[in-house]
C-alpha cells in the first residue's frame, strides 16, 4: 500500500514539474506520452490536481497549466522563511538610495510574478503589485532573468516570440550578458523606466530578478546610471546568500 502511495504521489509531482517546465498549456496526451504515465492515470492526477487548485484547466481547450496554488506558495515562501530577512532589508535600502519603487521578481515557468515590492515614498510613483505576472520576454526584468536561463528553457519562451522580436530581443540578451543588468523605457507602461539585475540561487541558477522602476522624468537612462554599480553589488550580496 506504502509504494503504490508513493508511486501516486510521484507521479503527481512529476506532472507538476513538467507542466512548470514546459511552456503554454498542456493537454492530457502530451503529459502522458512525456512522462510514460498512461492516459487515464493521468487524467485522473490532473483531476485531483485542479480540485486542490494546483493545476488549472482552460475551459476552451481542457488542456492544463500550473494553478494559482503556486503563486500563494511563492508569497508565502517570500514572507515566511528565513529569505525574507535576507532580501528585504537590502531591498529597502536600494529603494531609500534610488527613491524610486523597488520590486523583487521571482522566476515561475514562462513568467515572472512581483513577489516583493517596496514603494517609492515620492508623491508620484510607479506601483506594480504584489502578484503582477509579466512573460519573460517582456521588459527588464524578463530579460535578466531570460538572458541567464539554460539554453533548453530560452528557446522554449523564445519559439512563442514572433521572429520579428526574437531578432529584437536577442541583442538585448548577449548585452545583459555583457554588461549584468538591462534598462527599458516605456517598453511596458508609458512614461515608465526600469533598471533590472538577476539574482542567483543554488548552483549559480538565476531564479529572480531586482527591479528598480519610476516615472520616466524622474527615473531613466541618464539617471539610473550613478545606481547600477550599487543594485549590481546589492544583488551579488543576495545571490550569495541563497546559493
Amino acid at each position: 500500500m506504502s509504494t503504490k502511495t508513493s508511486s501516486t504521489v510521484q507521479r503527481a509531482i512529476q506532472i507538476i514539474n513538467y507542466l512548470n517546465e514546459s511552456p503554454g498549456l498542456q493537454g492530457v496526451k502530451e503529459i502522458s506520452d512525456n512522462l510514460n504515465i498512461s492516459p487515464p492515470i493521468t487524467h485522473r492526477l490532473l483531476t485531483t490536481l485542479k480540485m486542490e487548485g494546483l493545476v488549472f484547466q482552460d475551459a476552451e481547450s481542457k488542456k492544463y497549466s500550473l494553478g494559482t496554488a503556486f503563486l500563494e506558495y511563492a508569497n508565502k515562501f517570500i514572507s515566511d522563511l528565513p529569505i525574507a530577512s535576507i532580501i528585504d532589508p537590502p531591498l529597502i535600502q536600494l529603494r531609500d538610495a534610488t527613491q524610486e519603487t523597488l520590486g523583487f521578481y521571482m522566476l515561475t515557468s514562462m513568467y515572472r510574478i512581483c513577489v516583493i515590492e517596496h514603494v517609492s515614498k515620492q508623491e508620484i510613483s510607479r506601483k506594480a503589485g504584489v502578484g503582477n505576472k509579466i512573460p519573460l520576454h517582456l521588459g527588464s526584468s524578463g530579460r535578466v532573468i531570460l538572458a541567464y536561463l539554460n539554453k533548453d528553457l530560452q528557446e522554449q519562451v523564445l519559439k512563442y516570440v514572433s521572429e520579428e522580436e526574437r531578432n529584437k530581443l536577442l541583442p538585448k540578451l548577449e548585452e545583459v550578458r555583457d554588461t549584468g543588468y538591462s534598462i527599458n523605457e516605456e517598453e511596458l507602461t508609458d512614461n515608465v523606466g526600469a533598471l533590472s539585475v538577476p539574482v542567483f540561487g543554488a548552483k549559480g541558477k538565476v531564479i529572480a530578478a531586482i527591479s528598480v522602476s519610476g516615472p520616466l522624468f524622474r527615473w531613466n537612462k541618464e539617471s539610473m546610471q550613478p545606481h547600477i554599480p550599487f543594485l549590481l553589488e546589492t544583488a551579488r550580496g543576495i545571490s550569495e546568500k541563497l546559493y
